[in-house]
């Protein structure tokens, strides 16, 4: 398949780049669930298979845990406009700090921004604004909400060793902890359960199941195709819009900038995450996990692409390490699927 040797040469091309331990990158039809093309640097060479650590085979699309980052943002907000607890023009004076049970809560920047809307919220990916989202929801419809969008349960994807780390019960989170979880810290997912979780804004709001076999073929030689499922309607179609173009403004105007391409000018939406890596009970200073989804083109989507890079040494937010790799590879498919804006 043509585009799974673009993907893993743009990956691997970007990982060397930002001087990366590892990276992913996985493609997905929106509508249908079939995932198109996974790839994974450093992987493993067929040759020595015997000798090769077992490690190197765990697929960590499936198998790995995360702290997904700013990606988060996503669910959190699209959860708060479903609910109509904010609006993508809501202003509010963004002060830099959230004080929540006891902690201090940052923004990346360590700046106040003033008066934003939720958009510029999404677009320069503000955590004191994903906990004011979060607060201005309540706790119970933000936990909710996460359920809803799959955070913490396995997709059920058609392979092997998918793990989850399932949420466990609201009583038991602290209020800080519910505040870091509204940007993606604190919480642990998989890639594949992320990418699942932004393609219900995608798909008008509803949460496919995602799977890689597009048929079985039985003892008898009879093909059974596989049929796409939807699994529920997690948001209102109106409410999956509206946080769409809050993901085109990220890409136009925010942290996106890097994913833009010729002719699609405000058709492609996305997000970006860079999130810390847990270690030693804290966070680690310099370690960070760099990620971008996006899918194009907005008004009807034929792919959703999420790439993940893992603790770069060179610039080390998703806009950069991750953004750059979306946009090569999105420009080979457009050329070879013939997608026109």
């Amino acid at each position: 398949v043509t585009h799974r040797g673009v993907a893993e040469r743009a990956l691997a091309a970007g990982v060397q780049k930002s001087q990366a331990e590892s990276g992913s990158l996985m493609i997905m039809v929106p509508n249908t669930g079939r995932i198109v093309a996974w790839a994974d640097v450093p992987t493993y060479t067929a040759t020595p298979f015997a000798s090769t650590p077992t490690s190197a085979f765990i697929d960590p699309l499936v198998s790995s845990l995360y702290e997904p980052g700013s990606v988060m943002k996503v669910v959190t907000l699209a959860g708060a406009l479903d609910d109509h607890a904010i609006t993508p023009d809501y202003r509010f004076n963004e002060t830099g700090t959230a004080v929540v049970g006891g902690f201090a809560i940052h923004n990346w920047d360590n700046r106040a921004h003033g008066m934003v809307t939720m958009t510029q919220v999404l677009e320069n990916s503000l955590n004191v604004g994903a906990i004011r989202a979060e607060q201005m929801e309540g706790t119970d419809r933000f936990f909710q909400y996460l359920r809803q969008f799959g955070i913490g349960a396995a997709t059920g994807v058609d392979l092997a060793a998918e793990t989850a780390a399932p949420l466990g019960d609201l009583a038991r989170w602290k209020a800080s902890e519910l505040a870091t979880a509204s940007f993606g810290q604190g919480v642990d997912a998989t890639p594949i359960e992320m990418l699942t979780a932004v393609n219900t804004i995608a798909t008008g709001g509803k949460l496919v199941w995602p799977h890689v076999v597009d048929a079985v073929i039985d003892g008898q030689g009879v093909s059974h195709p596989v049929h796409p499922r939807v699994l529920r309607q997690v948001i209102t179609p109106h409410a999956a819009q509206q946080m769409q173009q809050m993901m085109v403004s990220v890409v136009e105007h925010g942290s996106g900038f890097a994913a833009r391409i010729d002719g699609f000018k405000n058709l492609i939406a996305g997000k970006t995450g860079t999130a810390s890596i847990p270690e030693n009970g804290g966070y680690s200073k310099q370690d960070t996990i760099g990620s971008f989804v996006g899918y194009l083109p907005a008004d009807h989507p034929k792919f959703i692409m999420m790439v993940i890079v893992r603790k770069p040494k060179v610039l080390f937010e998703g806009a950069y390490v991750a953004a750059p790799i979306f946009k090569t590879v999105a420009s080979a498919l457009i050329t070879q699927w013939q997608i026109a804006p």
